[in-house]
């Protein structure tokens, strides 16, 4: 998994590295039948000779591809004379062509599909709750890492012993991971007492264990956060910015002691269905008090109006730019601009991150059914004014 470290290595290390840099990015999905036999291994090959890698940097990829494993969807890869960075990852990338399963630059490193992705993608964190423990996962771009000892500084000394009644038979709770929540003492005059005792220690138990989840997200960059076997009346006792970023609750996983593959399967439609929900009402904003159209997006953002654009994930359309740097949707819409001066057809794809990046406007990918709405309804291209 990326960390927060190894993402700010990408900005330094490889997007300030002089050029001329690789970059590679693969379709290596064992799922897809035009990958059956390494056949990326050749796409790889071909692109780099049309582009005059120098053989040796030609070689050395050919030598990492052929004895890789795939372990992932994509692979992108980073390579100079004195460079080679490899990333493997669980997800495709945005503004990469599907159907050619290969994209290669060779010049100024070109981070753009990755350095989008990572931002699009959120860091969701997964608190799984049973009888015994709590524990904590980190999920980003299809993959989990348990954060170990997450909860250490948690108090956990009378977490078996509330569980258990005065006689020290051990109670039955209303769900087989809520823990020490709801946990009912069988008989006798101490239960209304015994009770009292196990919500008033339930609710400490809960309010520390906010205040340690507020600081390990803080820490690591949470964004969401998914509650795993954790009882609804836990949530109001957590920090308000951790509760605001509870996205779902779920029941208890009936595995005793769930691997982090398991819960990561537990959570994936949980995420992808909130992430396409932020993204269909990100669409709604737009329709409602946006601009769509390519022409007119590309206009306004150049006059820089826009806070944030729509934009299809897989992004394909060409533009034509300027001697002065204005891009229009056709080549008439650019010289209506610049009378007079040549122009020069580029991939939209690679123009608009950088007008973006300049007017200081946010790009915004939508996938699946939100892009399709997108190209039908908004002619492919939406943006939301500032003013």
């Amino acid at each position: 998994m990326l960390s927060k470290t190894q993402i700010q290595q990408l900005h330094q290390n490889i997007a300030q590295h002089p050029a001329p840099v690789l970059s590679l990015y693969l379709s290596v999905n064992p799922a897809n039948p035009d990958n059956n036999g390494k056949a990326y291994v050749l796409r790889a090959k071909e692109a780099l000779e049309r582009l005059e890698v120098p053989a040796a940097l030609r070689k050395k990829v050919s030598q990492q591809l052929q004895h890789y494993i795939p372990q992932g969807r994509t692979r992108a890869l980073f390579v100079a004379e004195n460079l080679f960075e490899d990333y493997h990852l669980q997800v495709e990338l945005p503004l990469l062509d599907p159907r050619a399963g290969v994209e290669a630059h060779w010049g100024t490193p070109y981070l753009t599909p990755l350095l989008f992705a990572l931002d699009e993608h959120q860091r969701y964190g997964v608190v799984h709750m049973d009888q015994e423990r709590l524990r904590l996962f980190e999920v980003f771009l299809g993959e989990i890492e348990e954060i170990a000892d997450a909860f250490r500084l948690l108090d956990t000394h009378n977490w078996r012993y509330l569980g258990e009644d005065r006689t020290g038979t051990p109670g039955r709770s209303a769900s087989p991971a809520v823990g020490p929540v709801g946990v009912a003492a069988r008989g006798g005059s101490g239960k209304d007492k015994f009770q009292r005792r196990v919500d008033e220690w339930s609710q400490r138990f809960f309010r520390e264990a906010g205040t340690i989840l507020q600081h390990q997200m803080l820490e690591r960059g949470m964004e969401r956060l998914i509650l795993l076997g954790v009882p609804e009346e836990a949530k109001p006792l957590l920090p308000g910015p951790v509760a605001e970023k509870v996205g779902a609750i779920l029941p208890a996983l009936h595995t005793p002691v769930p691997s982090a593959a398991e819960v990561l399967k537990a959570v994936s439609e949980v995420i992808e269905r909130v992430e396409r929900s932020e993204e269909e009402a990100l669409l709604e904003q737009v329709r409602q008090k946006g601009v769509g159209g390519l022409e007119q997006v590309l206009s306004l953002l150049q006059e820089g109006r826009l806070q944030y654009v729509l934009v299809p994930w897989h992004l394909q359309e060409k533009a034509w730019r300027c001697a002065d740097g204005w891009v229009g949707s056709s080549p008439q819409a650019a010289q209506a601009h610049s009378p007079g001066q040549p122009v020069e057809e580029v991939e939209l794809k690679q123009a608009l991150p950088e007008l973006a990046a300049r007017y200081g406007t946010e790009l915004e990918f939508v996938h699946g059914a939100v892009e399709e709405r997108l190209r039908r309804e908004l002619g492919g291209l939406a943006g939301m004014v500032r003013w």
